[in-house]
């Protein structure tokens, strides 16, 4: 069943689901089992919230109000969604799994070790990842081969990214978080990189399908920009290690301030004072 609100039409169980998400009257701080080095929502109808911790992966189906160590999963420090499932990347290699955290898969063997990993848009197969040289490669099926890419300009500091794509001609957009060298982005699918002005500190950044102008960044403060971008303005003063946004519906966003977890309801606009 679809129900129709202003232009756009949404499954009944998206609607349900966003309520829930939204049933707070004001941002909330809730607890993560340990600090987190990455957060990622699972475009799945239980908006299924992960957290990578270093050494484990952690799901939690309640909005991170409890938390369940995802069978399987050893040395999480990254992960993102694809077409049918998670992928979680650590010092072993790039394991995967379905939305809900039932368990991960045995770990595939990558070039190098990877930092960070990230899709464009959940419905593909295409994965970036980032390793501890600040080296950028790309996989198209899923995880099973890497290709090194150029990415030309980017700084050996980088330590974070996202990617999103408007139309599947298009380019995709990839963005590179770089600590005190800022943010870095890539219009032509990683090969060339330049400097996006607006963010002093950058550590991880996060879009949604939802709204693909809004961007969070986190890093010695929060960022938020809600024109793809072009500029930022702070709305957490505080420190931040990770942020996601819910695919699905822009006003959930989340963010990690070592063992706390913090939410956001209006689009990444208004947060807790942590």
């Amino acid at each position: 069943m679809r129900i129709a609100l202003g232009s756009r039409a949404w499954p009944l169980a998206v609607l349900v689901a966003g309520a829930v998400g939204c049933s707070g009257a004001s941002p909330s701080t809730l607890a993560l089992p340990s600090p987190a080095q990455a957060l990622a929502v699972a475009p799945d109808f239980s908006a299924t919230l992960w957290a990578a911790t270093g050494d484990q992966a952690w799901r939690s189906r309640d909005g991170g109000h409890s938390w369940h160590a995802v069978p399987g999963a050893g040395d999480a420090v990254g992960l993102a969604f694809g077409e049918t499932g998670v992928g979680v990347v650590g010092p072993r290699g790039v394991q995967f799994g379905g939305y809900g955290g039932a368990r991960l898969a045995p770990p595939r063997m990558t070039p190098v070790s990877f930092t960070a990993i990230a899709t464009p848009y959940h419905r593909t197969d295409r994965f970036y990842g980032l390793d501890g040289f600040a080296r950028l490669w790309l996989s198209v099926d899923a995880g099973r081969h890497w290709a090194r890419l150029r990415a030309e300009g980017l700084p050996s500091t980088a330590i974070g990214i996202s990617a999103v794509r408007d139309e599947v001609i298009d380019p995709d957009i990839v963005y590179v978080a770089a600590g005190t060298d800022g943010l870095w982005r890539s219009l032509d699918d990683g090969a060339t990189f330049s400097r996006v002005d607006g963010v002093a500190d950058a550590r991880a950044v996060a879009m949604t399908t939802d709204d693909q102008d809004r961007m969070l960044v986190a890093g010695d403060r929060l960022y938020l920009s809600v024109d793809r971008g072009k500029t930022f303005r702070v709305v957490f003063p505080g420190a931040v290690d990770a942020v996601a946004f819910d695919p699905r519906n822009h006003r959930l966003a989340f963010a990690a301030m070592g063992a706390k977890l913090l939410r956001s309801i209006d689009g990444g606009v208004s947060w807790p004072e942590g």
